[in-house]
């Protein structure tokens, strides 16, 4: 089942989320206020509308308490921001993340019972990763090295729980390196015959497309 997701605002940050969410295939829902805005990424979201996102009716109409998450990506109006925040908790949704502009909206924001690690700076880059961490329910963490190099961070499942490195043969057939697991809140280097067990968070690096490869394998 597809995850839904609510984009308030496109600007710079706020397109790069959709474009790659739209590219990993997830149900979106675009607000902002701007239409010229609205219509640059009508054609790759399954919803745009124009309107503001502090119109707390505007929103119910529009079935925001239906989405999976929503994301508060407005730009320099920290009012805005904040107003749209609150405006979500009221509704009684609990996903929201948050691009903050500086200490003091992170502070407020945070008030309002946004939690800190669904707080985002303002990077075009951030998105992208954003977006990744936020479709697979599997990712702990995710860095761009670079254009094609990546390093995760994902939860064990059950491909791996019980099982080692020597069984799985997972960089002979993935092309990605596990380079340490975090267990019980402690790093440890695997051997080749240490398995995998249930609650194990797995670290790991390698090119982009091997990388998504693994995870949909992770994934069944």
């Amino acid at each position: 089942m597809k995850k839904s997701f609510a984009v308030i605002g496109v600007g710079r940050f706020g397109i790069a989320l959709i474009e790659e969410l739209a590219n990993l295939d997830a149900d979106i829902l675009v607000i902002d206020k701007n239409y010229d805005k609205i219509e640059k990424v009508a054609k790759l979201v399954t919803n745009a509308i124009c309107l503001d996102s502090t119109d707390i009716e505007a929103l119910k109409e529009v079935g925001i308490t239906n989405y999976d998450t929503v994301v508060v990506a407005t730009g320099v109006n920290v009012d805005n921001s904040i107003l749209t925040t609150l405006i979500l908790k009221d509704l009684g949704i609990k996903d929201i993340y948050v691009k903050v502009q500086s200490e003091y909206h992170a502070k407020v924001v945070e008030k309002l019972g946004v939690e800190e690690d669904h707080l985002i700076w303002p990077e075009q880059s951030t998105g992208r990763r954003l977006a990744k961490i936020l479709v697979s329910g599997n990712f702990v963490d995710y860095i761009e090295l670079d254009h094609e190099y990546s390093f995760i961070s994902t939860e064990s499942t059950k491909r791996l729980i019980g099982k080692n490195l020597l069984e799985l043969e997972i960089r002979k057939r993935f092309n990605v390196n596990i380079v340490a697991i975090r267990r019980n809140q402690k790093i440890m280097i695997p051997s080749s015959t240490t398995p995998f067990e249930d609650g194990d968070e797995i670290l790991l690096v390698g090119h982009n497309t091997s990388i998504e490869k693994f995870i949909a394998w992770l994934s069944k």
